[in-house]
């Protein structure tokens, strides 16, 4: 084989090997679809249509998700977090490693997430970040929720646990980050660094967890959103027991009559 058609060769088996590689990256499946309220849909890496969604389906890299206006979605990766998408958002999965360190990056394109990040990124070199065309937010095992609104170019980053750690997306060095502890929110616009945290309304924070929040399905799911009564709800309210959240009356056995009335009154200069 002359030199030149030996070089021709390697050069093409190169290709080719590079192409394979990159097919199984695109085909590894980094997660679960674990449940779908709605409508749902997937744009595979190398795809032109969007095909339906439903429980149990893989999540590959490179995948796009997005949800109707009306649907909601919930993700479980590999590495045991939890992704839940808003009515009328879009997610791809642009990268996720395993080992020697875990990586996870996604880009939030449009609406709302709420990550639960587990603790294996509390390890050296591990990161979890989400990327919105105007903020990355990035975490160690702990959950946060980040909207992004095209019509206004901003994104909002909300902390539920720890520390989730912010920075505008032009600021590569990250020389203007903020740490948002629970309860606390930045927003970030186009070009723009990060605002101070500061708490957000409460009833802002319920509309986003109602938003990303799945109907309740097995005692966690009930447990996460039932009231409890021995507890107290506003300050200075007293905590209830288990026996007084009981209804105050006596007990009758079965096939026990009832006690007869209390005779009435006897009126006043009656004897």
């Amino acid at each position: 084989m002359r030199p030149a058609i030996r070089h021709l060769h390697a050069v093409l088996c190169c290709l080719v090997a590079a192409a394979s590689l990159s097919i199984a990256r695109a085909q590894e499946r980094v997660g679960t679809v674990s449940d779908v309220e709605g409508r749902a849909e997937v744009l595979h890496a190398g795809a032109s249509d969007w095909g339906p969604l439903a429980a149990g389906d893989p999540v590959l890299i490179g995948d796009q998700l997005r949800t109707t206006a009306d649907a909601k979605l919930r993700v479980a990766l590999r590495e045991d977090s939890v992704l839940t998408l808003a009515p009328g958002s879009q997610l791809m999965v642009t990268q996720q490693l395993v080992a020697p360190a875990t990586v996870s990056r996604f880009q939030l394109l449009l609406g709302t997430i709420k990550a639960v990040v587990t603790e294996r990124y509390s390890e050296s070199n591990a990161r979890f970040e989400v990327e919105t065309p105007t903020a990355i937010a990035g975490v160690r095992g702990t959950s946060f929720l980040a909207s992004y609104d095209a019509a206004q170019e901003e994104t909002l980053v909300v902390g539920l646990e720890r520390v989730t750690r912010v920075r505008a997306l032009v600021d590569t060095r990250g020389t203007a980050e903020v740490d948002l502890g629970p309860g606390l929110a930045t927003r970030v616009r186009r070009g723009s660094r990060p605002l101070a945290p500061a708490p957000l309304p409460e009833n802002q924070l319920r509309s986003l967890q109602g938003a990303t929040e799945l109907g309740a399905r097995g005692e966690a799911g009930r447990g996460a959103n039932r009231v409890d009564a021995r507890r107290p709800q506003r300050p200075g309210e007293r905590a209830m027991s288990t026996e007084e959240q009981a209804v105050d009356q006596p007990l009758l056995k079965p096939g026990t009559p009832k006690p007869p009335p209390p005779p009435p009154p006897v009126p006043r200069g009656v004897r």
